[in-house]
């Protein structure tokens, strides 16, 4: 994990099982307790955000080929996460007006194709999904 992933992840670990169930009241304890799991969510995104951007834009670029359709979208001169976001963002607005013109149509071309484009963004917003975060008990932390 990247640094900033890491001090994260140290964070997280620290409000959940440090002071969290040190904390008098259950408001203050849980105010703790959800922003450690919050900061160790978030530095798992920034840690995976390059990568799934990435696999993002290769598979729309891949569903827009298999259609035929020839974008201009330019590919991102660098992997900072606002350059592939902008690459990412501009190839969806291809993505969605060849989805709407597929379900539109009867034919099985069509279909197939859409159940394709479905397929991707199920895994896509799958990719997005945080994991559950594993925090030692507070006795050992």
């Amino acid at each position: 994990m990247s640094d900033i992933g890491m001090i994260l992840q140290r964070l997280g670990n620290t409000l959940v099982t440090g002071v969290a169930p040190k904390l008098e009241g259950d408001y203050a304890a849980g105010h703790a307790m959800m922003t450690g799991v919050m900061a160790v969510m978030a530095g798992e995104a920034w840690d995976n955000a390059a990568d799934r951007l990435v696999n993002e834009i290769a598979g729309m670029r891949g569903l827009l080929a298999l259609a035929g359709k020839n974008v201009t979208v330019a590919k991102s001169e660098s992997v900072k996460i606002s350059d592939l976001t902008a690459e990412r963002d501009e190839l969806a607005r291809y993505l969605i007006t060849l989805q709407m013109s597929l379900e539109a149509r009867e034919d099985q071309e069509a279909k197939d194709l859409n159940a394709k484009i479905w397929m991707h963004l199920m895994g896509t917003a799958m990719a997005r999904m945080p994991s559950p975060p594993e925090f030692p008990d507070a006795d050992e932390a």
